[in-house]
């Protein structure tokens, strides 16, 4: 499944949480700017945007922007997109930008999420926790864990308390 947020009309704002001086939409904007507006920040469901590979930024009608979903940051109760914008020579790119909104729908949310068929091939990708499976997310079914434990062996003497105390030591406490 792919993230398709849709833009409105371009407006400058002030104290935006990723610090930009504008959001929305507005002809002639370039790849990069239309990323920039449209990356955050929505109401979404962490976990589902985080597991997504793929976003398009559409406005008016058209996808202005194609970017691989890298995370996501928490920002009070809305959630940020951090990717990397996509080029020229990637399928999902040459697909749709340029091209009308391949998820229109007649919601009033900005963000829905639907199926790409060109994004099929990088469904699966190894699990991050070095096994050699592959998976459709980051891990394989209870490999977080796995990985979670070598690293609280290697790096915290086998204590899940030291990681802790270095988290809340390093690191704000999150609102709410």
């Amino acid at each position: 499944m792919a993230i398709r947020v849709k833009l409105g009309d371009y407006q400058t704002v002030t104290d935006d949480p990723l610090g930009r001086g504008y959001i929305g939409y507005f002809p002639r904007m370039t790849e990069a700017e239309a990323w920039e507006a449209g990356r955050g920040v929505w109401k979404m469901n962490r976990t589902r945007a985080g597991s997504e590979r793929f976003v398009l930024i559409t406005g008016q009608g058209k996808v202005a922007a194609v970017a691989q979903v890298k995370g996501v940051t928490q920002h009070e109760d809305r959630i940020a997109l951090e990717g990397d914008l996509l080029t020229a020579g990637h399928p999902v790119y040459d697909t749709y930008i340029g091209r009308p909104d391949p998820l229109p729908n007649q919601s009033q949310n900005s963000v829905t999420y639907g199926e790409l068929p060109e994004e099929a091939e990088f469904r699966t990708r190894p699990c991050a926790c070095g096994c050699g499976e592959t998976t459709d997310r980051d891990f394989a079914q209870g490999h977080e864990y796995r990985a979670l434990q070598v690293r609280i062996r290697d790096y915290f003497s086998g204590s899940p308390l030291a990681l802790i105390q270095w988290i809340d030591a390093n690191h704000p406490q999150p609102a709410g």
